[in-house]
């Protein structure tokens, strides 16, 4: 494989690093792009852009987001292979280190919201039950719950709460 190639793949795989700690948060991100510049010798600044662009040269140099930074010495692309086989270990165990504790979190928020908006459904339900009841009763003041119930729906939190709800098992049942 020539050096192109190997730079292109190298560059691909940076690309993949930091989409993939993005996703765990921008705290992640940061401590990988700060990895790399270590491993590189090259003070990178750490700035909170929504995207961020890395390009590794075969001479060590570093392009982020438009800007060369560039170290004291050039290193031959054999000591930037190693280099990069050390960086892509360190980065593989953050990344496995910091996404399973990520992922885990947000299932254990998202049931609980689950369980939250069944029991809110159930409510509904017994007091729809309830209410149709009292109408054919004749007790039309009992039905007046169900209305309560139903302009409920109006506040934003019990609407966010099924949205969410609905949007997890969506997900869910995608996999």
């Amino acid at each position: 494989m020539d050096k192109e190639a190997q730079l292109k793949k190298i560059n691909t795989e940076l690309k993949v690093y930091i989409n993939e700690a993005s996703f765990i948060s921008n705290a992640c991100r940061n401590q990988l792009l700060r990895m790399l510049g270590r491993e590189f010798d090259i003070d990178l600044p750490i700035e909170d852009f929504q995207n961020i662009d890395v390009r590794l040269f075969e001479n060590g140099n570093i392009e982020m987001r438009g800007d060369l930074y560039s170290r004291e010495e050039e290193l031959s692309f054999e000591e930037v292979l190693t280099r990069y086989a050390s960086f892509q270990e360190k980065a593989d165990g953050l990344l496995q280190r910091r996404g399973k504790s990520a992922f885990p979190n947000n299932d254990k928020n998202n049931i609980k919201n689950l369980l939250i908006v069944m029991v809110m459904l159930t409510f509904f339900i017994a007091l729809t039950i309830y209410a149709i009841r009292s109408f054919f009763n004749g007790n039309y003041i009992h039905s007046l719950w169900l209305l309560f119930v139903v302009f409920s729906w109006l506040v934003p939190n019990v609407r966010e709460r099924f949205q969410q709800a609905f949007h997890y098992i969506k997900r869910k049942l995608k996999k």
